[in-house]
């Protein structure tokens, strides 16, 4: 799972990540599992959000609908907002200021599988994978490490206390 933060300053949506994305499961050694996106829109305060399942073709040309057609994406942050995971996303969104967005992904190693084969075949097993359950999981995920970097921006910008003598 990755979790990214755009702070408004220096964020800008320009499909970049979308052709990374593209090019991550192009090669056919990750795929996509889960795609978490949430962002309020600059001077409207607008909130968007994104939350797909799958991978494949399909998962790039929804990403492209969101990001190019305004009426698709009130559409989707609806769909999103009304979900199981409503409640987690609109707390994210409170963190965010206008022009902030929260990317969250979910991958899987394809290639892990025949090398998982190639250790069975030598007699080995494997005592531990990390993965993620469910796709309430990268919400959640992306709730926790976004509050955490908004914490270390809150100490670093704190002013110094003064020690009690």
């Amino acid at each position: 799972m990755l979790v990214y933060e755009f702070r408004a300053a220096r964020g800008r949506f320009e499909g970049a990540l979308l052709g990374a994305l593209e090019r991550t499961e192009s090669g056919g050694a990750i795929r996509v599992v889960d795609v978490l996106f949430l962002a309020r829109l600059g001077e409207s305060r607008e909130l968007a959000a994104l939350r797909l399942n799958g991978g494949g073709g399909s998962l790039v040309t929804r990403l492209s609908e969101f990001r190019l057609d305004p009426a698709r994406r009130r559409e989707l942050t609806e769909q999103a907002l009304a979900g199981p995971e409503g409640d987690a996303l609109e707390e994210l969104a409170a963190l965010l200021e206008p022009g902030d967005a929260v990317v969250a992904i979910t991958l899987e190693h394809t290639w892990s599988r025949s090398l998982a084969d190639a250790v069975a075949r030598s007699g080995g097993e494997s005592v531990f994978e990390g993965e993620v359950d469910d796709g309430a999981a990268l919400t959640q995920a992306a709730l926790v490490h976004t509050r955490r970097a908004h914490s270390r921006q809150r100490r670093k910008a704190a002013p110094p206390r003064a020690a009690n003598v």
